[in-house]
């Protein structure tokens, strides 16, 4: 008895340690580098899954190709780090910190995406396989979605923890990952999914509604966006081609999503859009002045973009009013998420 209650408190001792995510080894590029394409192959798994529930005849089943694709993928990134963590452990490292710092609250991630998929076996054997808006807001995909924020942002944190003011590739495509992680569950309302603006309503009571979800899913895009990059810009100096890689790769998966491989094109210039303003104006936590105003431009010019593809593929159904309205909201958007990532400088005390 005495035995088990000692086991108990070092298991817990081990989590707490993994929790604080402070680790006691160094991160190599190595280790950082397969972590970032494990978690690609995990995102893109979930990808996967949420085309085939898209474009396949109706899955009853849990046991798909497109499942095997996401929880292999998972399996492989804590096999990964379970492996690494037992080699630290034989040269001397402490339980519970050997993993590079950072990479802690990963673990924990595939530990709670392990759950999350029993739960969601369960659920459907139990509901049946949802579809549709349903399926991206049951509770274990929403404990799955938790889980998988934690895992890719592994190398993120790593990165934010160390010194050094230029982000790492590894850091800019966690990044990446974990904006895809916010789409996977916002795709029903996206841009590059739903053509809201280029929709023909052919019921007037249902006009508004198309006009609504249209201009709420250029307001969320703007704000998943730019909250991400603004989130990078308030800790890092971006890499030139950061927000290129970071917009163009979501850009492809969800125009990947419902086909709409006309719009990626645009996701990808919007990105380089972004990264010429970030060239021009060099924004940062000492740069305020310029950080606002990109924060302005940014989202004016992706949105932009997007609405002149639109017109030049499929034709605006907007009046003036809306499609306007939704560049101008789009920059304003991006200048009060500006002022969430870096505050004005507080006043000193007389």
């Amino acid at each position: 008895m005495i035995r088990v209650r000692e086991q108990a408190r070092e298991q817990i001792a081990t989590a707490r340690l993994l929790i604080g995510d402070r680790g006691s080894v160094p991160a190599t590029k190595t280790f950082e580098w397969t972590v970032v394409a494990l978690c690609t192959w995990l995102m893109t798994g979930a990808y996967l899954d949420a085309w085939a529930h898209r474009h396949l005849a109706r899955l009853e089943t849990f046991f798909t190709p497109w499942h095997a694709v996401l929880y292999s993928g998972m399996f492989a990134v804590l096999t990964f780090l379970a492996v690494t963590a037992l080699r630290n452990r034989a040269r001397g490292a402490e339980a519970g910190r050997s993993l590079p710092t950072g990479y802690g609250l990963s673990v924990v991630g595939c530990v709670l995406f392990g759950i999350g998929g029993v739960i969601d076996m369960a659920w459907h054997l139990r509901f049946g396989i949802e579809v549709s808006l349903a399926a991206l807001v049951s509770p274990p995909h929403l404990l799955l979605m938790l889980a998988l924020g934690m895992i890719v942002t592994g190398p993120l944190r790593a990165a934010w923890k160390r010194a050094g003011k230029r982000a790492p590739w590894t850091a800019v495509i966690s990044a990446t990952l974990l904006l895809s992680m916010f789409t996977f569950f916002d795709q029903f309302d996206q841009p590059l999914v739903n053509v809201w603006a280029a929709g023909q309503v052919f019921f007037p009571d249902t006009l508004r509604y198309t006009e609504e979800l249209g201009i709420l899913g250029i307001m969320v895009q703007t704000a998943l966006l730019t909250g991400v990059v603004l989130y990078l810009l308030s800790r890092f100096t971006l890499p030139f081609g950061s927000i290129t890689l970071l917009a163009g790769l979501n850009g492809i998966l969800l125009g990947s999503l419902a086909e709409n491989f006309n719009l990626i094109p645009v996701a990808i210039l919007g990105g380089l859009l972004a990264d010429l303003v970030m060239l021009w104006l060099r924004p940062g936590p000492q740069r305020i002045t310029a950080l606002r105003l990109a924060a302005v431009i940014g989202p004016v010019g992706v949105s932009s973009l997007y609405l002149l593809a639109v017109q030049l593929t499929q034709g605006i159904a907007w009046p003036v009013t809306l499609w306007l309205g939704s560049i101008v909201v789009s920059g304003a958007i991006g200048l009060l998420l500006s002022y969430l990532a870096v505050q004005p400088p507080a006043p000193q005390p007389d």
